[in-house]
């Protein structure tokens, strides 16, 4: 059927589209993506520096470490140094008026103000002492819980970065698609209404034109919003304003990333590495020997203790010079229940600590289970999207030339093209959603790093796609 426009006009239309979407494009560049821009790296760089929540878990894990310092004191020489300084008012037979001194040494006895000084050095070292020795070790297993926490706290930083970044993303991908949709829908309105004005077009198709626009505009609206939100959550993160890379924002739909393989089975012996299950590990273990500790309270000790002191005093024959060497022995006999009491609530909190190890880890079976089978089924979506959007892209070619020729529409052009970017918005938001089940599966598998990152960037460099 011939079109109802002179070639002239269709061209002419088809070149205030193209032009109006260039606009468009160049317009959203130069106003919110400038020529300087923070990748995943750079970005992760700012949230460590930041991060409240990283904070929080590097101080909690300097405490952690000093834990077996406090434990190994328990076990080393305890050297104290005491002195005193005693003043006195006295009241007895020497200082009685019936008290005659018969030398000069005993007159200072007879006074009624007395002092003297003490000045003593004492040093303890445990010989046996089997419950500290088992706590010793029961501490070094929770610096090694500690470790492990602030492993997975890093690696939780990096999945929360990178997923407010690819929220970043897609948020900017749907402000730009639908700007570029919204334009075309109000060209395809123009001409439908200019079309019903030739009266060779219905008022039914200006109605439906208007409704898609209005629905384009609402949606625009909302991208919009969800930049925002979106911006304002990756800045609470990296303390600073983050401009995301413009070229991805323009292209994305032209990248088909293969991230990872391997089997189901593959990633479930991969866990292993998670930190979270080698924290619970490690705290199940130190609760075992932390039992073990309570247990052996009842057990003898035995210390050896060294002792210096002196004394001087206004009274000569209270002045003294100590040596003292001794060796203790001590075996508790009854304590009130104390120490059976501390065992039961040990060996209760032992199988506590294994209760959540096992679930910690049926849970990360589950998450790495479902984040493989996300992964699959987002790339074969992934894979039908490109098709879709060959296809969509051929016939949008197809109409352009049949506009060009007079033998279509150019309400058909729009079409074409309004399709296309329905199916460029469902390829960005499953790429998103396949990024962030890559993340998921490295993080419950602990392999997520700052490689990880380094490899988005490269992913998203220029050069990759285009």
């Amino acid at each position: 059927m011939q079109a109802p426009f002179k070639p002239q006009l269709i061209a002419l239309l088809i070149s205030s589209s193209i032009s109006s979407a260039a606009m468009a494009e160049e317009s959203m560049v130069k106003d919110n993506f400038p020529v300087q821009t923070t990748g995943f790296v750079a970005a992760l760089k700012l949230a460590m520096q930041h991060d409240p929540e990283l904070k929080f878990a590097f101080y909690n894990y300097q405490a952690g470490q000093e834990q077996d310092d406090l434990a190994l004191s328990q076990l080393l020489p305890n050297v104290s140094l005491e002195s005193s300084y005693n003043y006195s008012v006295v009241d007895n037979y020497y200082t009685s008026d019936d008290y005659k001194p018969t030398s000069e040494d005993l007159i200072e006895r007879t006074k009624d103000e007395q002092s003297d000084y003490v000045t003593r050095i004492s040093l303890k070292q445990s010989l046996v002492n089997v419950a500290a020795w088992q706590a010793y070790s029961s501490s070094k297993e929770a610096v090694r819980q500690s470790k492990f926490t602030y492993t997975r706290a890093e690696q939780e930083l990096i999945y929360r970065l990178s997923q407010a970044y690819l929220e970043n993303l897609l948020a900017a991908q749907q402000v730009y698609i639908t700007q570029e949709k919204l334009e075309s829908l109000q060209l395809k309105l123009d001409q439908t209404s200019r079309m019903n004005e030739l009266g060779v077009g219905g008022r039914l198709n200006v109605l439906r034109a208007t409704s898609s626009r209005d629905v384009a505009r609402s949606d625009l609206l909302q991208a919009k919003s969800n930049l925002e939100d979106a911006q304002n959550k990756l800045e609470n993160i990296t303390g600073s304003h983050v401009d995301i890379p413009k070229d991805w924002v323009a292209n994305s739909h032209l990248v088909l990333p293969n991230l990872t393989g391997g089997t189901e089975e593959d990633w479930i012996d991969k866990i292993q590495d998670n930190a979270s299950i080698l924290a619970e590990m490690a705290n199940v273990r130190s609760k075992e020997l932390e039992a073990d500790s309570s247990s052996s309270q009842h057990l003898p000790t035995l210390s050896l203790s060294l002792t210096y002191s002196d004394r001087n005093s206004d009274d000569v024959y209270v002045e003294s010079t100590n040596s003292t060497a001794s060796i203790n022995f001590s075996m508790p006999i009854y304590s009130g229940g104390r120490t059976s009491a501390q065992a039961r609530q040990a060996e209760a909190g032992y199988h506590a600590a294994q209760a959540k190890y096992e679930k910690t880890l049926s849970d990360t079976q589950q998450a790495v289970r479902l984040a493989v089978t996300q992964l699959n089924s987002y790339r074969e979506r992934l894979q039908a999207l490109e098709e879709s959007r060959k296809s969509s892209q051929a016939f949008l070619e197809a109409a352009e030339r049949q506009a060009d020729l007079s033998l279509g529409s150019q309400v058909d052009v729009l079409e074409a093209r309004t399709e296309l970017y329905d199916v460029r918005l469902q390829f960005a938001q499953t790429l998103s959603d396949y990024l962030l089940a890559d993340l998921n599966l490295l993080l419950e598998t602990g392999q997520l790093n700052d490689q990880t990152l380094a490899r988005y960037d490269q992913l998203f460099d220029n050069n990759t796609h285009l």
